[in-house]
């Protein structure tokens, strides 16, 4: 499930329109279009006539911005569009309370760069075609005195690759913004009754980001489980889907209809309350009801975009959203234990959870096994009704990750934020896990001890560290970066 934003681009000028100013806006908004997670990029276009004023084709003279009445036409242009996140440039000196009013107006991210200054033009005068360098810091201020967060790029031409490297981690921060802001969580059962840990505030998340929890009781979404009969054809489909996936199956049969079952219903849930992410109880209740254990279940909805936390860890769900949305969709997340530290290289720390992993995060897909918890190993007989089945056994592929967590505690919300390596291990662990190699974990650990975080976490593939302090930035959110 790929993620994309809209970008409103406000190209903003002081005295007159020229040819320069004419090139910069062209320049800048093709530059703007490839990023990647970019849909689409929408910016105020040419009137026919060069005077009026029309917001519902977002209409201004030179398809630029300069005064208030303006600004006030293409704030409106952009909120008819659903404009996620602004990008400001000073083709020339710009006008600071045009741009600070669009701002003001949309409450989304915004970004600003200056361009680069080009020769002087010929003549008495040598005059100036930009001074966007200086009119940057106006525009800067105006956003700065009205409390306004924004992220400054820098000075570029708008076709240097440079422009592009700057822009795109906001991209993603305005797409973490947009998955955060007004998001359904779900929360199926309860936590378990030790797990104080995964506590939360629903109260504290509407007032944060406008959000919702919904809810749904564990004997509900069983009971709907119950309501397919075994040749239904969905039923059929998911058991195919799943047998597919594994090289090696160690479960009965029972466990793959039943898991199916419970499958198709939390699919059902979420597709019907829309959410953006869940969290879901793990057990015991659920090896009670249906006799089968549910993390592969939850690895197959996260593969498929439907992220989903164990152990009813709703801001777990929060951390996976966060990655996924970082991310742009590309990779989906692994929701971890930090478990234990490596017995011989103390920079090392294993990322692991009973069986949870998406099977497409494997390091290889050859050796990806369905197993009991009572047989990691795959060496017993396969029991017909066994309440331990259904637990993915394989390691995650290597490369370099970002580990996040969101916590909150008297109202103040912060974000961990880590990076690190998976060193690729020729050991065979029980779960889904992997080693990560971290710059330096005492420091990391200490961290996790005197901030508050908790065991779990939300861990994706690539370096996203640069776009999640900017949508802590927008967000209000303490960083706290290792």
């Amino acid at each position: 499930m790929t993620v994309s934003i809209c970008l409103g681009f406000v190209p903003s000028y002081r005295f007159q329109w020229t040819s320069w100013t004419a090139r910069m806006r062209e320049d800048s908004y093709r530059a703007l279009a490839a990023l990647p997670g970019v849909e689409r990029v929408v910016m105020p276009q040419p009137t026919p006539d060069g005077k009026m004023l029309d917001a519902a084709a977002g209409l201004t003279p030179f398809g630029a911005v300069h005064d208030l009445d303006e600004a006030e036409t293409v704030a409106e242009y952009f909120r008819r569009q659903g404009v996620d996140g602004l990008v400001f440039c000073p083709l020339d000196f710009g006008d600071e309370r045009s741009a600070a009013k669009v701002a003001e107006k949309l409450g989304v991210p915004v970004l600003l760069y200056a361009t680069k200054e080009p020769p002087a033009l010929e003549g008495p005068a040598l005059a100036r075609q930009s001074d966007s360098y200086c009119g940057n810091l106006s525009m800067a201020s105006a956003l700065y005195r009205r409390k306004i967060p924004f992220h400054f790029a820098g000075i570029f031409f708008p076709d240097e690759p440079e422009f592009a490297a700057a822009v795109e981690p906001f991209v993603r921060a305005v797409a973490v913004v947009k998955g955060l802001r007004g998001a359904r969580v779900g929360q199926v059962g309860v936590r378990p009754a030790t797990f104080e840990t995964v506590g939360y505030d629903e109260h504290a998340l509407a007032l944060k980001f406008g959000q919702n929890v919904i809810y749904a009781n564990l004997d509900d979404i069983v009971d709907m489980a119950r309501r397919y009969a075994d040749d239904d054809p969905q039923v059929v489909e998911t058991v195919t889907g799943v047998q597919a996936e594994f090289k090696e199956i160690t479960v009965g049969p029972s466990y793959l209809l039943n898991a199916a079952k419970l499958e198709l219903a939390l699919t059902e849930f979420w597709r019907r309350s829309k959410l953006s992410a869940m969290a879901v109880q793990c057990w015991p209740a659920i090896q009670r009801m249906m006799g089968i254990s549910v993390c592969n279940t939850y690895s197959r909805l996260t593969d498929r975009g439907m992220l989903t936390a164990c152990e009813a860890d709703v801001l777990g769900a929060e951390a996976m959203l966060i990655s996924h949305r970082v991310a742009l969709g590309a990779t989906v997340p692994h929701f971890i234990d930090w478990t234990i530290q490596h017995r011989e290289n103390p920079n090392w720390l294993l990322a692991w959870h009973c069986g949870n992993a998406p099977a497409s995060l494997a390091a290889d897909p050859e050796r990806v096994a369905l197993r009991s918890r009572k047989d990691m190993a795959g060496a017993l007989p396969v029991p017909e009704a066994d309440p331990q089945a259904g637990l993915n056994q394989f390691q995650i592929r290597p490369g370099k990750v970002t580990l996040c967590r969101l916590a909150e505690y008297d109202n103040r919300w912060k974000l961990l934020i880590t990076t690190g390596e998976i060193i690729p291990s020729d050991e065979t662990l029980a779960g889904t896990w992997s080693w990560i190699e971290v710059k330096d974990h005492a420091r990391l650990y200490r961290t996790l001890v005197e901030e508050g975080f908790v065991h779990h976490a939300s861990m994706i593939h690539g370096d996203w560290s640069a776009a999640l302090l900017q949508a802590c930035k927008f967000l209000d959110i303490t960083p706290v970066v290792v």
